[in-house]
């Protein structure tokens, strides 16, 4: 009888065990994958390049954390802005990827030129974007002010603004090999269209990596009174400044805003005003093995930090047409035209 009753409570345990095993601990949920093909249909399911959409905008109806979306080779045409509101999480973000070394584009050329006109506006978090050329958007290329967002390997050109700006307390965006060229402005001349800002209150921990700004209208990086520190390694600001345009490499600050921002291994060539520009940051920055080349100033920080000092090293100024102002930094091993 004793044994019985053991077998019986035994049998218990196993099934209790058994229940709490694929009941208490949830599974994750799986990767849905939808694909864009300009031969596709938005009546088809998406799920196999063989049944894609055709458009993105059917697509992004489908996306929550976990969805990737394929965009296959050929051109996109637009005129409205896609708005991504929905949230990934850190483990399943929400992606936009070209599909296997595919170059698709997406063009924004039919939009109404208008501040509100932006290519994709990312307010949503962890999203990411990669792979893609986005072109004609009537103002941004891609506005972020959501958080924890990634942008990789994109090329962004001809907008109507500045093509990749990250503003109204975006933080812990990525940006890494992206490359913004020939943005201009026609309603100021030129004066606002960068090829990155992350500028007007930003939030924190926003980092550009090995980023390409060149031949935009206004600044290659511009961070007009940013309310945070943003870091930038091993990117490239060159030839910018066109018309009414400022035509600085790497505006790092204004509207006497104390940002400490970070620069590493950045090159600045060619710009038609100054390479690096404090412009009224009352913040201290700090500037390593920067180079500044042929821009008109190839440094230009001629006010002292409100508190601490800017540090420099191994900074090199070369072929410039004015001489440089350091005011207020600490020094080491650099080569500055004074």
């Amino acid at each position: 009888m004793a044994k019985k009753i053991w077998r019986k409570v035994s049998l218990l345990i196993v099934c209790v065990m058994f229940v709490g095993l694929f009941h208490c601990v949830p599974a994750k949920a799986a990767t849905t994958y939808y694909y864009v093909s300009t031969t596709g249909s938005d009546s088809n399911n998406g799920t196999t390049k063989e049944t894609a959409f055709k458009t993105l905008t059917k697509a992004l109806t489908k996306a929550s954390a976990g969805t990737t979306i394929f965009v296959l080779n050929g051109t996109y045409s637009y005129s409205t802005t896609f708005k991504l509101t929905s949230n990934g999480t850190a483990s399943e973000p929400i992606k936009i990827l070209n599909y296997s070394g595919h170059s698709p584009v997406i063009d924004f050329s039919s939009q109404e030129y208008a501040d509100s006109s932006r290519g994709f506006q990312i307010s949503g978090n962890y999203w990411i974007i990669a792979g893609l050329t986005i072109t004609g958007a009537g103002d941004n290329g891609i506005h972020i002010s959501g958080n924890y967002n990634r942008v990789q390997d994109c090329f962004i050109t001809k907008c109507g603004d500045t093509g990749l700006q990250i503003s109204n307390g975006g933080s812990y965006n990525t940006i890494t090999r992206v490359t913004s060229t020939y943005n201009y402005d026609k309603k100021t001349n030129g004066e606002n269209a960068d090829g990155f800002a992350a500028k007007l209150g930003i939030g924190p921990g926003n980092v550009f990596t090995s980023c390409k700004a060149y031949n935009n209208s206004d600044d290659g990086f511009d961070f007009y009174d940013a309310k945070n520190a943003v870091k930038v390694y091993d990117c490239e600001a060159s030839y910018n400044g066109v018309a009414d345009g400022n035509g600085n490499g790497f505006k790092v600050g204004g509207n006497n805003s104390a940002d400490n921002h970070y620069l590493e291994n950045c090159t600045a060539t060619g710009n038609r005003s100054r390479g690096y520009d404090q412009n009224n940051n009352t913040g201290y920055i700090t500037l390593v093995n920067c180079t500044g080349t042929k821009n008109n100033v190839n440094f230009y920080f001629p006010k002292a930090p409100a508190s601490g000092t800017h540090k420099f090293t191994g900074c090199i100024s070369s072929g410039g047409a004015s001489k440089d102002k350091i005011v207020g930094a600490t020094v080491t091993n650099c080569s500055f035209y004074q």
